[in-house]
């Protein structure tokens, strides 16, 4: 079957199984090269950079009107924002409309077979979707660019139905993070000696290790809530916390937290008062370490959302000693020195992945940078931000958001005290191999617009509905 995807003005369409292409493409289709884009040579998904899945990463990752994309084609998320108009203003939305026209009327989805190469393009498909779906450049009307929204939105969706995975292949990916534990490429504990030394701990998900799961039992949004919004619930966000003295030790802290009087205290601010943590809420000790794990969602090819195996990225980070400090920092490498810690990044690597290397997990450098880090502002938000050279390193960044004095700098410690439920270890779950996954995510994800809108599209197109699923 092919999909024929008509547009008749700024909102009515109709998807007709047939032949012909959307209002600005010419039958059958016409290419990105012929319209005069030239996107970067990318080799990720075939050695050959003029495959159709190649060349449709570049026109969704390397973006004509910032250059130095070009260098940044294997970052974790499209370089897309709020006020962003690229792929929907010209001379970019032809391009994009071509190129998936082309994957459409030649059934792109038979080029690659691979499960775990189908499951990234579709990860990767699904961002742009909800981008497309949830932002709106800026326009007084508030309906900047809603016939190109909904022409890219529509081609999106078809092609993510079409390269979806059975539950049977998505229940075999692989797990990339024992792969990258057991590839030797990385240390297995911090090394206070040698810093620089990259770790992912062996015994991050075991279910009786040092490492403790915060989950807040008994609300319906995850522990890492803006984490997870920011990304449209595509990915669970799960924080871990270590401390010196291990599983037992984590446990008492946390209890005394807990059980810490008062843990709120009223504080003048801007001329009037607002409620803030305590300062003197009991401390975790030096040598106390963090993780916030980013795994990917995935949905079947029945519509149904699902965890998959996959960890797209490991943040670490290790409170080498606890500071008492008052005095705001002037500048990021004051911020890094007070703040007492050490920052590793460890993210997702298409080429690695592919090629089978450490799980396709790949440790950032000191120096590196690129434009698309959480809750970070934009090259499309505002001039200062239209030059990589203008970006603090990745690394650095982490201070902007964590440079309080140990628990004071844990985002999340406000799910550690009351009125929150006590942290306690999960006894009923200890049996399951995957017993820190957070369905909340999932829950999450059925109850946003987005997730809503696909499965409109999904069902007009002829996909399966999934008996239970939330619409």
């Amino acid at each position: 079957m092919r999909i024929t995807l008509v547009l008749a003005g700024a909102a009515a369409f109709a998807l007709v199984w047939s032949v012909p292409p959307a209002d600005s493409v010419h039958s059958p289709f016409v290419s990105a090269h012929s319209l005069g884009h030239s996107p970067s040579a990318v080799t990720i998904y075939d050695a050959n950079p003029e495959h159709l899945w190649n060349r449709l990463h570049a026109t969704l990752f390397v973006r004509d009107d910032l250059p130095e994309t070009q260098h940044l084609i294997d970052v974790l998320d499209p370089p897309l924002w709020y006020h962003t108009s690229y792929l929907l203003s010209k001379p970019s939305h032809r391009p994009v409309l071509a190129v998936l026209d082309e994957f459409l009327q030649m059934h792109g989805e038979n080029l690659i077979h691979d499960p775990v190469k189908r499951a990234i393009l579709q990860r990767d498909l699904w961002a742009v979707f909800d981008w497309a779906e949830e932002r709106q450049p800026n326009d007084e009307s508030g309906s900047a660019y809603a016939k190109e929204r909904r022409e890219l939105r529509i081609r999106l969706a078809e092609a993510r139905r079409r390269i979806a995975l059975s539950p049977e292949e998505l229940a075999a990916l692989p797990d990339n993070y024992a792969q990258a534990v057991a590839s030797g490429e990385f240390g297995q504990e911090y090394d206070p000696i040698h810093r620089e030394r990259v770790f992912l701990p062996p015994d991050l998900f075991e279910a009786r290790g040092p490492w403790v799961e915060l989950e807040d039992p008994g609300r319906p949004e995850p522990v890492a809530f803006q984490h997870v919004l920011n990304f449209s619930a595509r990915s669970s966000f799960l924080v871990f916390l270590r401390l010196p003295g291990g599983r037992k030790a984590a446990f008492d802290y946390l209890q005394a937290l807990w059980d810490f009087p008062g843990p709120w205290v009223i504080v003048p601010a801007g001329g009037g008062f607002r409620k803030v943590m305590n300062p003197n809420v009991p401390q975790f000790p030096a040598g106390t370490e963090v993780a916030l794990v980013r795994q990917l969602t995935l949905f079947d090819n029945r519509g149904a959302l699902v965890h998959s195996p996959i960890i797209e990225s490991v943040q670490i980070r290790v409170y080498r000693e606890i500071r008492n400090r008052d005095e705001w920092p002037r500048d990021t490498e004051e911020a890094i020195a007070l703040s007492g810690q050490d920052f590793y990044d460890i993210e997702l690597n298409r080429a690695r992945c592919f090629a089978g290397k450490a799980g396709g997990l790949r440790a950032l450098q000191p120096d590196e940078k690129d434009f698309t880090r959480f809750n970070g502002p934009g090259p499309d938000e505002g001039r200062p931000y239209a030059k990589l050279r203008n970006y603090a390193p990745i690394l650095k960044q982490c201070t902007f958001c964590h440079q309080g004095q140990g628990i004071h700098s844990l985002n999340s410690r406000a799910n550690l005290i009351k009125p929150h439920a006590l942290q306690k270890d999960r006894l009923a779950e200890a049996s399951d191999p995957h017993w820190w996954q957070d369905a909340r995510t999932l829950a999450m994800k059925r109850r946003l617009g987005n997730w809503t809108a696909l499965m409109e599209l999904w069902k007009e197109s002829g996909g399966v509905s999934v008996p239970g699923e939330r619409r």
